[in-house]
């Protein structure tokens, strides 16, 4: 079976590699706010798009628009004349399809039944780690 990387055109990797690094520097430019809700999705005739999941957000990058383009200018010697801002509210739903779910809490039963394999098994690292999964399922149930 050949590696993905090996169907995809080179081209398409490298603009991909482009837009992520020019994500990477508009967030780094960002308050922590906007931050996690900016994307670069391209640059085509003269204007830099950037993404957002809400339209909270792309008030906010409206609002720096100017310091945005200094930094691509000044360290991607690129040289957009605008910034368009898009909304796409699908973003925020696929943000938190991706997110680790918060585990449910143990019951008691359960919780002893952990407290009792780790009280007969021998290796203590197995030992160590059921204790701790009891523990923190006791801790999450006060919460």
């Amino acid at each position: 079976m050949r590696r993905p990387r090996v169907l995809l055109d080179p081209a398409l990797l490298t603009r991909a590699r482009m837009l992520e690094n020019l994500t990477w520097s508009v967030r780094n430019l960002l308050p922590p706010g906007p931050r996690e809700h900016c994307w670069v999705s391209g640059m085509e005739d003269g204007a830099l798009t950037l993404v957002t999941d809400s339209g909270a957000w792309a008030t906010q990058l409206r609002y720096l628009k100017r310091e945005i383009l200094k930094q691509i200018q000044a360290h991607h010697g690129l040289h957009p004349r605008s910034i368009q801002i898009r909304v796409c509210p699908a973003l925020s739903d696929a943000r938190k399809e991706n997110r680790p779910r918060q585990a449910n809490a143990l019951s008691n039963r359960a919780r002893e039944s952990l407290l009792s394999a780790a009280n007969t098994v021998e290796d203590t690292e197995l030992r160590q780690a059921l204790r701790r999964l009891a523990a923190r399922s006791k801790t999450s149930l006060r919460q």
